[in-house]
């Protein structure tokens, strides 16, 4: 079958039976599927073995650390001590949610899990069920995914990294900035889609955490401080820049703070990142499968009838609409489009902007979401899927400027 006919129907066919078995079940049978429709036959467990590997090793020591990273913030009062922060420096639920999800999504790895984390203390400091909690929750899943989608090193940024030879520290220069005009265009949007309500925010009144502030922050800065400083530390400390190693430092900082809980974390953090692994590597062995036929030649064939800087996103985009995760979509994109003719960076943040696009009934974000703050599929479509792709929009927009820059 034509590699393209034989994509769209494992993508169609993975959309489908995703809600009832699970990402990584849905996957690896995919892989099989579209395998044996463009006529691959003892090569294709090789495939799919090799997919799960490259996954597995690139990132269970970032999943791991991130999983013991999130546990510590949710079994101390951390989580509270860096909201109240956030609260005295902004002053508005909103700013605080939104700012919450943008930080705490990059050390735990996962915007779904910063969500959850964040979901209580941001509907409580908003008040709880009100019209500003929802909005303020809307928020905090806006820019969770901001962060998650274009900061280094998510596991989206480190798929595209690895996968299309992007310079880490090029993709944190040009990533940041257009994760903080994002930032503040969600801000504007949220505001925009529920006008009626004013900004009074809620007065109940919160004891602040016993929890030292330098105890809260400091498994969260330090990973990020290490690999921003990236090649500045002297040669033989660059180790420490690694992702891996900066977010594994971070955790053993969590442990060493935790002593009398270290097994209690480790425990949850085994357990919760060996889920997360598993959905990954499904998605490292779909890519996989996928690189290894025409499909690539055929997209790139087509390439020639639209701009260049179009299609990835438009090839991204439509990968997320079919199966809702973002690391899937970026490891799909990122091995059907190696050797795309664009430099690696700008391909990284052209396809990391098409995975903001049509978060709906595939994503579980968006069940997540619906189900947490109590809105009607008609509010989470506006409040949530809406302003999701807006953004994503806007991230195109300014890859494509930064790359003519």
């Amino acid at each position: 079958m034509d590699p393209f006919l034989a994509f769209l129907a494992a993508i169609i066919f993975v959309s489908l039976i995703i809600p009832r078995i699970g990402p990584f079940l849905s996957l690896i049978i995919s892989s099989i599927v579209f395998g044996l429709l463009v006529g691959m036959n003892g090569e294709l467990q090789g495939y799919i073995s090799t997919g799960l590997s490259r996954i597995f090793s690139s990132l269970a020591i970032v999943v791991f650390s991130g999983a013991l990273l999130a546990e510590y913030l949710r079994s101390t009062q951390s989580l509270e001590r860096i909201v109240a922060d956030l609260r005295r420096l902004a002053g508005k639920s909103l700013a605080i949610g939104g700012a919450a999800g943008y930080l705490i999504s990059l050390p735990v790895m996962c915007s779904i899990t910063a969500y959850m984390i964040l979901q209580p203390v941001v509907s409580g400091l908003a008040g709880k069920d009100s019209p500003n909690g929802k909005r303020a929750l809307f928020m905090t899943a806006a820019c969770s995914i901001i962060s998650f989608n274009l900061i280094y090193p998510s596991p989206v940024m480190i798929t595209l990294s690895t996968g299309l030879q992007a310079a880490p520290y090029d993709l944190l220069m040009r990533g940041i900035p257009i994760s903080l005009v994002l930032f503040v265009l969600a801000y504007i949007l949220m505001k925009h889609f529920f006008p009626d309500i004013d900004n009074a925010e809620s007065r109940e009144i919160r004891a602040l955490p016993k929890m030292s502030r330098s105890r809260a922050w400091a498994p969260l800065l330090v990973p990020i401080a290490l690999i921003l400083l990236g090649n500045s530390l002297p040669e033989k400390m660059r180790i420490l820049a690694d992702p891996g190693i900066a977010l594994l430092l971070g955790a053993m900082l969590c442990l060493a703070l935790e002593r009398q809980k270290m097994h209690d974390l480790i425990h949850v953090a085994g357990r919760r990142s060996g889920v997360i692994l598993l959905d990954l590597c499904g998605a490292g062995a779909f890519g996989y499968v996928v690189a290894q036929s025409d499909l690539g030649q055929e997209i790139f064939r087509l390439g020639h009838f639209l701009p260049a800087l179009l299609l990835p996103f438009l090839v991204s985009a439509a990968l997320q609409l079919a199966q809702g995760s973002r690391v899937v979509t970026a490891t799909v994109a990122a091995q059907i489009l190696a050797g795309y003719p664009l430099p690696g960076v700008t391909l990284a943040l052209l396809i990391a902007s098409g995975a903001f696009m049509f978060s709906y009934v595939t994503d579980p974000y968006f069940w997540l979401i619906k189900s947490s703050t109590g809105a009607s599929m008609k509010e989470t479509v506006m409040g949530y899927t809406l302003p999701l792709s807006l953004l994503g929009l806007a991230a195109y927009a300014l890859a494509a400027i930064s790359s003519l820059l």
